[in-house]
């Protein structure tokens, strides 16, 4: 088998079982292949370390990445067509004392999910879209890796722009393929974050969504972009609405800034529900968020995740 055909076999199969991310091991003597399903990690084949050298090198060469540091972690896109469909993964390599790690994360292009689809209780839909409702501000999705917040963040720019509003969106990398203005984060022609919100800031648009806020820059540009008058959605990684806020503030962002470009925050899960997985929302917005603000970040008057789920049981039940 070649080795096109071995990534497109293990895309494909990944894709079919639902796993979220094709994790390589070492093991003793080998290289083993397992899927993500949910939680759960599930082996799935074996490869030699030869075959593996010759993957890495593929995966490198087709997802534009540069040979020229093999000892620095690198990430980035690749897209294999297999038949009438295309294959997406996010690639993850880091070099290690013995081996080359590598972790793909399946990106299906055709996973998008309007509002409606993707909470587990309809009326998060309505608060949702009552969030995107304001002219400007700051809209977080946080939750840690996995749980859906491009996803939601995606649901949220589809129904706004379906409102005509114009949109712009700065990745790392571009997860989803729309007929918009995408930048992809490139390092080596200094395209970060920090330096492709100032550039998007230029082209007006009523929109902006960041993949993701990880560091102090990253955080200050979305905090004055919010305060310009454009409505910006990123995601974070969180447990908890309180631990969002906190990150936040972690990141640099003076409370001030803070409170007054906050709209509301999202926290989300992963639940494997009877129609298929579907999310668990702790939100945080109106009066809710204010209460939050003035108490110092403490109170908490509104639906947890556990009452969620608690909720949730009951009605399964």
């Amino acid at each position: 088998m070649s080795i096109q055909n071995l990534l497109t076999d293990l895309l494909e199969t990944a894709n079919d079982q639902k796993a979220s991310d094709i994790h390589f091991m070492l093991e003793e003597g080998s290289i083993g292949v397992r899927f993500r399903v949910g939680s759960a990690m599930k082996a799935h084949a074996s490869l030699t370390p030869t075959t593996y050298r010759q993957l890495l090198s593929y995966i490198r060469f087709h997802a534009s990445l540069t040979l020229e540091h093999p000892l620095q972690p690198q990430s980035g896109m690749i897209k294999i067509s297999a038949g009438e469909n295309l294959l997406n993964a996010r690639v993850s390599i880091i070099p290690t004392y013995r081996f080359h790690s590598l972790v793909l994360r399946i990106i299906n292009p055709k996973g998008r999910r309007s509002l409606e689809e993707i909470p587990l209780f309809s009326q998060n839909a309505y608060t949702l879209k009552e969030m995107a409702s304001t002219q400007a501000g700051l809209i977080l999705i946080s939750g840690p890796t996995g749980s859906g917040k491009t996803t939601t963040a995606y649901g949220l720019l589809q129904y706004l722009r379906d409102l005509g509003r114009t949109a712009c969106s700065i990745e790392d990398p571009v997860e989803y393929d729309i007929d918009m203005v995408q930048l992809e984060i490139n390092k080596a022609t200094g395209l970060t974050y920090d330096v492709g919100i100032k550039e998007i800031l230029r082209h007006d648009p009523d929109v902006i969504v960041i993949g993701e806020i990880r560091d102090a820059a990253t955080a200050m540009q979305a905090i004055r972009a919010s305060l310009t008058g454009h409505l910006v959605i990123s995601t974070v990684h969180s447990k908890n609405v309180v631990g969002t806020i906190h990150r936040m503030l972690d990141l640099g962002v003076a409370p001030q800034e803070l409170e007054q470009a906050l709209v509301g925050v999202a926290n989300q899960r992963l639940i494997k529900a009877k129609a298929g997985y579907k999310a668990l929302f702790e939100l945080c917005f109106g009066a809710d968020l204010d209460e939050m603000l003035s108490s110092g970040y403490t109170e908490k008057r509104y639906r947890t995740l556990e009452e969620e789920y608690d909720l949730w049981e009951k009605t399964a039940s």
